[in-house]
């Protein structure tokens, strides 16, 4: 009897995805897809925002956060925050996109 884990790695390589792709991102226009993908699930009401929520946690926490974070995707990630600021997320402004943190 398989496990749920080989499942829905197996439902996961049936569909065409890569179990890894959160730890490939290393370009610019990488973290741009991922994270406008999130936005527009997070806007359409596709996906929960705490799975939004373990998205920007994961981006947040990319080692190479700094020079991967532009104009542009700076913008989608705050658009994010907002949306899960108004989705009841009790967060305070991360630096790294608002500037300094709150007193």
């Amino acid at each position: 009897m398989k496990g749920k884990k080989e499942t829905k790695t197996k439902e996961a390589e049936e569909q065409g995805k890569d179990t890894n792709d959160l730890a490939q991102i290393t370009t610019k226009a990488e973290l741009k897809a991922f994270i406008s993908e999130v936005r527009d699930r997070l806007l359409k009401d596709q996906a929960a925002p705490i799975f939004a929520m373990a998205a920007m946690q994961h981006v947040m926490n990319l080692e190479s956060i700094y020079e991967l974070l532009d104009g542009q995707n700076k913008e989608i990630l705050q658009e994010i925050w907002v949306k899960l600021s108004q989705s009841g997320f009790h967060l305070r402004k991360p630096p790294l996109l608002f500037g300094e943190a709150e007193v």
